[in-house]
């Protein structure tokens, strides 16, 4: 079972194929249920654990609720070519329990078409001036309800946004341990006083995050919206709408920002409740997936995943070149809320950025209810 819905018909192929070219280990692909995976793969370990997936995806918060559910995966063949910048992110107990996906990288994916119509040089945004007076501009090209999107889903409207506003700063993770004792507020923090004007200076210029993920996406592809706040993984359903225009990404320029968010999707673990037999088997599909010609070929080809591991095939599409050029160039920064949110914070975070989209709350209230749902969060 995983939850990302833009590959789920093309990994039930993957599944087909590998089933069908050998006869010991029988894979079945589980529903997804996106924003609500989490909360319905709890459900499935608290019932029965030895009945629950053997194979399941997780990151971020929600993935320490699973840890005592994570066998150790050292023994397979993707750990030990796994890159050592990212074994952190997946090690429990010195121990490696994951396996990810991909690496993957956000910002804005802009419309290269309309940059131009709009007279709008990409490579000149590096400040929210520079980025507001370009939104005024695309504003104007026809077709477009907004220069930007959003999408509404916890982790679009909130996880992924907010993180700009930490991951800039060199203190973050001080900072964190700071807000969640209460000790310090999120205005209080420099570069998240600085998030907050800067996204009063876009929220003109925005759909309002009313969106859902696909309508976002769609609506890229169609050209109401310049702009989309997604990663590279949105490279499957562009193609799936067989977009025309040329297209690249963005980093949101707060406070100066150059880099882009980059860091680990979600990564396969392994249940250890499972049976002996349906770990040994998990792992040996989990090895052909990642390492076999046909399993990079897919993951390459098929899913446009950017490999963490040594020496595996990479995609050639145009948002993984983008993504890697920024990691080749050192020009990232971390995914903050993989390791140090709260769990539960992605939640009352996204109804907090709901009611500051629907203009209950301004951009200083939003910052004092955040800081109580987030110390509230951490003291769970």
């Amino acid at each position: 079972m995983q939850s990302k819905t833009e590959i789920q018909n093309d990994l039930q192929k993957v599944v087909d194929d590998y089933n069908s070219s050998q006869s010991d280990i029988t894979v079945k692909l589980l529903g997804t249920s996106g924003d609500n995976y989490a909360t319905v793969l709890q459900s499935q370990f608290s019932a029965s654990p030895e009945k629950a997936p053997t194979i399941f995806t997780l990151s971020g918060p929600d993935a320490a609720k699973f840890n005592q559910f994570m066998a150790p995966l050292d023994s397979s063949k993707s750990a030990g070519i796994l890159l050592d910048e990212f074994k952190s992110d997946v090690t429990v107990d010195g121990k490696i329990c994951g396996l990810p996906m991909a690496v993957e990288g956000y910002g804005f994916i802009y419309n290269k078409d309309m940059f131009q119509k709009a007279g709008v040089d990409a490579s000149s945004l590096t400040t929210i001036d520079a980025f507001t007076d370009a939104c005024k501009k695309l504003k104007g090209v026809s077709g477009v309800t907004a220069p930007i999107a959003f999408a509404k889903d916890n982790y679009f409207i909130f996880m992924h946004f907010v993180n700009w506003g930490f991951a800039v700063s060199g203190d973050y993770k001080n900072q964190i341990q700071q807000l969640s004792s209460g000790k310090l507020k999120l205005s209080g923090i420099p570069s998240m006083a600085q998030w907050a004007k800067d996204l009063d200076a876009i929220k003109p210029y925005t759909n309002k995050a009313l969106d859902t993920y696909d309508d976002q996406v769609s609506g890229f592809a169609s050209g109401k919206y310049a702009m989309i706040h997604q990663g590279d993984w949105v490279q499957t359903m562009l193609d799936q709408d067989k977009v025309s225009f040329q297209y690249g990404i963005l980093p949101f320029p707060t406070g100066g920002n150059t880099k882009l968010s980059v860091g680990l999707a979600n990564a396969w673990r392994v249940n250890n409740k499972a049976t002996e037999q349906q770990q040994a088997a998990a792992i040996k599909f989990l090895d052909w997936l990642i390492t076999s010609d046909k399993g990079q070929s897919y993951c390459a080809d098929t899913f446009k995943f950017i490999p963490a591991f040594k020496d595996l095939k990479a995609p050639t599409t145009e948002l993984a070149k983008a993504v890697s050029e920024y990691v080749q160039k050192s020009q990232t920064i971390p995914w903050v809320y993989n390791t140090d949110f709260p769990s539960g914070i992605d939640v009352d975070g996204a109804a907090l950025m709901q009611k500051y989209y629907a203009g209950a709350v301004n951009s200083s209230q939003l910052l004092d209810e955040l800081t109580q749902a987030w110390v509230q969060d951490a003291a769970k």
